[in-house]
Order: structure tokens, then sequence, then C-alpha cells
């Protein structure tokens, strides 16, 4: 079974609710985020992704530089159990609208983030590796087939390229 903890990105960049959105939307840039995720005493309390940055601040004439990013961040966010189901979390990216999401350990520890981009990356390089198996094994993948199931680790076994 394919685990969100495969496919999440583990070194997280991270932020303070009361450091300015100028300095976090500075960090994004340098290191090339599309979100950040705010810790504060070691346990998320929100997330600042692009479109906040949009949405609650360009679009609303807002001043950014001496703004605390918590006040334009969502609070709370909803996040995925690393030990999740792929699956399950493609369902709350496509459901909610979410470009990214937060990843916490069995005891919620934040322990990464998993974006749409990452999601669609490892479901390509895993359905290629699911059609060069059957190819070479003269299987036919039939269309009411559930392609979940075949890869990561599903009904091919296939290992995670690296």
């Amino acid at each position: 079974m394919a685990i969100v903890k495969s496919v999440m990105k583990t070194n997280l960049i991270t932020a303070t609710p009361d450091e300015t959105v100028e300095v976090v939307a500075s960090r994004m840039k340098e290191h090339n985020l599309g979100a950040i995720l705010l810790v504060e005493g070691g346990k998320l309390v929100g997330i600042f992704t692009e479109r906040d940055a949009l949405n609650r601040i360009a679009a609303a004439g807002r001043d950014p530089k001496g703004m605390p990013v918590r006040e334009v961040a969502t609070a709370n966010p909803v996040v995925a159990k690393e030990s999740m189901h792929v699956k399950e979390c493609a369902q709350i990216l496509r459901d909610r609208g979410f470009r990214h999401l937060p990843v916490v350990n069995d005891q919620g520890k934040n322990v990464g983030i998993i974006s749409s981009r990452d999601f669609f990356m490892y479901m390509t390089d895993e359905l290629e590796q699911v059609i060069d198996r059957s190819r070479e094994k003269g299987q036919v993948i039939e269309q009411d087939l559930d392609i979940f199931e075949l890869v990561g680790g599903g009904g091919y076994g296939i290992p995670r390229s690296k």
C-alpha cells in the first residue's frame, strides 16, 4: 500500500506566526516554496500559501511589510497522517481544493508536507512503472482498474524509484 510518508517532503522550512509576511515571503522565494508551515513551540499552528498572499494581501490591497503572517495565514490547517494511503490524501487535496497539506505522525507531530505537485510527480513515476511492468509481462490493463491498487507497492509490488 502506498502511503503519504513515501511521497511527502521532510526537509521543512518553517516560520513563526509573529514573523512578518515580507520576511516569510522572502524565505519562500529563497527556497522556491509555494507554502510554509507556521510553527510555534514545536507545534503546527498554521500554513501560509501563495494563495493566502494573493487573496488576503495583494487582492485586498494590504501592505505585507509590518504585517505578522498569522493575520493572513490559514490557522489550524487540515493535515494528513504520514500513515494515510495516498489515495485518501489525493481525495483531500482534490475535494478541499488544496495545493499543500501538512503531514503529521500518529502522535500529531509535524513531520512533513505534501503538495499536489509532489503527488502528481509520484503518481506519474509509479504509473510509468506499472505500464512498463505490464508490457514486459504481456498484460493488458483494463479500463475499470483502480490505478491506486497497482502503484506504490499495491497489486504489482512495484518499489518506488529513487
